[in-house]
């Protein structure tokens, strides 16, 4: 009898927890609109980032999931949270710039989905959460580098709430046609 291996995360949950770190991260730049709370929201991305990193890393010892994209996400989520602490002026700029470079990695992360067979739907999906999350990663940076009011960080609030219901929207999408096979 062959013996299984457990996984402790994978594409659900992958999905799940960066939904919700988007969901909680656009939040709070809706609802809060200052300087102070960006920390906050820094550090929540931290987190999460850091989270997932840690559950995929079990699952790279295991075979199951890349030890590469593992570690990058614990480095950078910790590299998130300690600049949220250390470097407070700068958590707006790092906070755009941590979404930019989601948006890269969920862009190459997704890029089969352009390549073969995927539906129109989850490709105008996965589109537009890219869109979304180097969106709001700009305006972030637009914030940092101008002193411009509290809209631009409800702006970019909507945007991130936007990208984290696209994440969940592919989820979806993607759930329906597995389920169709």
């Amino acid at each position: 009898m062959a013996k299984s291996k457990t996984v402790t995360v994978n594409t659900s949950s992958d999905t799940v927890m960066a939904a919700l770190a988007f969901v909680i991260l656009g939040t709070i730049l809706v609802a809060e609109r200052s300087m102070s709370i960006v920390k906050l929201a820094l550090i929540v991305f931290g987190a999460a980032l850091l989270t997932l990193g840690v559950l995929e890393l079990i699952n790279s010892i295991a075979g199951k999931q890349s030890f590469v994209v593992s570690l990058c996400e614990i480095i950078v989520g910790i590299l998130l949270i300690v600049l949220a602490a250390v470097a407070q002026q700068y958590a707006v700029l790092i906070l755009g710039i941590a979404l930019i470079l989601y948006a890269v990695f969920y862009f190459v992360i997704n890029l089969k989905a352009f390549s073969k067979g995927s539906p129109t739907a989850r490709k105008v999906i996965i589109a537009l959460m890219i869109v979304f999350a180097l969106v709001a990663g700009i305006l972030l940076i637009v914030a940092y580098a101008a002193s411009v009011g509290s809209e631009i960080f409800i702006a970019a609030g909507v945007f991130v709430l936007a990208a984290g219901a696209m994440i969940i929207a592919n989820k979806a999408v993607t759930a329906i046609r597995s389920r169709n096979k």
